[in-house]
């Protein structure tokens, strides 16, 4: 064979080879090149979920939260924080508190919408839901003296005394002489313990009085801000609040008869006051009280009373033994 065919047939198997390998470059997209494939897709991260109190159970206004009534669910981060700062991550944290409202089974508790703060409650918020069938609910005006120091707050049992005001006997005489001998018989108090065993349902706190604003210090710059306590301390202050129970309808009655008793023309509140009771006695049943009046003290305290003989004449004073 001829030198020079020989060099084209050489010459052509190098080309071979050269293209064969252009072809697999290419194929493996060409060393960095830009590829006409789809792009992959990128894998999702998924948000973070937290655990929220729910409601397992029918929920009504005043009743304390027990463990048996709320449970957890999850849900996303961006959920949980469209419902608000004041929701609940543990049932802990609910347990023993008092519903505000009716809450559903399912729906998840919110601490400035479902639970109570003693004198708070939503205008407009419907209550007749959470009064039991056959009941009835009144306003009962306490203060700090006959309402428990204004402690009383709702879901609490409580029993009612009445105090009221009875015209005693009065006497009109002669004495031998002739002369008119009057003894007027005023009026005595009477107690009894009348209702036992009633839940309340909501209280009403009077609206604060503003703070007074700080005047500016001498040399002009901003006064001081006096610390504020992060937790409401009741004192004794003489405020009032309205307390709404529950009660049968004559013990309705007997109520607003004592809030009129012993005045026509204003509403009268002090001859009604609460005894708070135990949260473990509101299964218990009625005790038997026997009330209180003057000469009860006398007989089963020893009370002594007052010694008719100073306001006597004398001559009918002699006759009464002491």
């Amino acid at each position: 064979m001829k030198r020079s065919n020989r060099l084209l047939i050489l010459l052509g198997i190098l080309i071979a080879i050269t293209g064969g390998l252009l072809a697999v470059v290419v194929a493996n997209g060409g060393g960095g090149g830009t590829t006409t494939g789809p792009a992959a897709s990128p894998t999702a991260t998924p948000e973070p979920t937290v655990q929220i109190v729910i409601a397992k159970v029918d929920i009504n206004l005043g009743d304390q939260i027990t463990a048996a009534m709320v449970g957890t669910k999850s849900m996303t981060l961006s959920a949980a924080a469209a419902l608000g700062p004041d929701t609940y991550s543990s049932v802990d944290q609910v347990i023993g508190k008092i519903a505000g409202g009716k809450v559903t089974a399912g729906e998840v508790l919110v601490a400035s919408r479902d639970l109570l703060n003693p004198g708070s409650m939503t205008d407009g918020q419907d209550i007749s839901g959470a009064i039991a069938t056959g009941m009835v609910a009144v306003s009962m005006e306490i203060d700090q003296t006959n309402g428990v120091g204004t402690l009383i707050v709702p879901g609490d049992h409580v029993d009612i005394i009445l105090s009221v005001y009875t015209d005693q006997i009065s006497l009109t005489n002669k004495d031998a002489a002739g002369n008119q001998i009057s003894l007027t018989g005023g009026t005595q108090v009477t107690t009894k313990m009348v209702i036992q065993n009633r839940k309340i349902l909501a209280t009403l706190l009077a609206p604060e009085a503003a703070a007074p604003t700080p005047a500016p210090a001498a040399n002009g710059s901003a006064a001081p801000i006096a610390p504020v306590p992060t937790t409401p301390i009741v004192q004794f202050t003489q405020r009032h609040m309205l307390a709404i129970i529950e009660v049968s309808p004559d013990e309705a009655e007997l109520i607003r008869w004592a809030q009129r008793a012993e005045s026509e023309g204003t509403q009268n509140y002090v001859d009604l006051s609460y005894a708070l009771r135990s949260d473990k006695d509101t299964t218990q049943p009625d005790v038997v009280t026997p009330g209180i009046t003057f000469k009860m003290l006398v007989d089963k305290y020893g009370v002594l009373p007052p010694d008719p003989r100073g306001v006597l004449p004398a001559d009918l004073a002699k006759g009464i033994q002491w």
